[in-house]
């Protein structure tokens, strides 16, 4: 990482780690980082968290971090991620 990262470099990293199942607590770890950077988190940010946590079987914290993605995506008018928040959410209830 570069010398200042940014919280799209946070975001990056922690994607990657998740999408190449590396090391789950070091993706949360940057992905808090990212999300503490910003002045109002984006949707697409708390989504990926909540993946995150899902899959390191934390699923009350995955359902409250999709329940707040699914307000900020609703807010934001982005029905894709309403729908993917509310199937996640379903699913992580069971």
């Amino acid at each position: 990482m570069k010398a200042n990262p940014t919280s799209n470099d946070y975001y990056a990293a922690a994607n990657y780690y998740f999408e190449e199942v590396k090391d789950m607590k070091q993706s949360l770890e940057w992905i808090n980082k990212a999300i503490d950077m910003q002045e109002e988190t984006p949707f697409w940010m708390l989504r990926r968290k909540s993946l995150i946590q899902a899959k390191m079987g934390m699923k009350k914290d995955a359902i409250k971090t999709a329940e707040l993605s699914l307000k900020s995506a609703q807010k934001a008018g982005n029905d894709d991620y309403v729908k993917m928040n509310e199937e996640s959410i379903e699913e992580w209830s069971k």
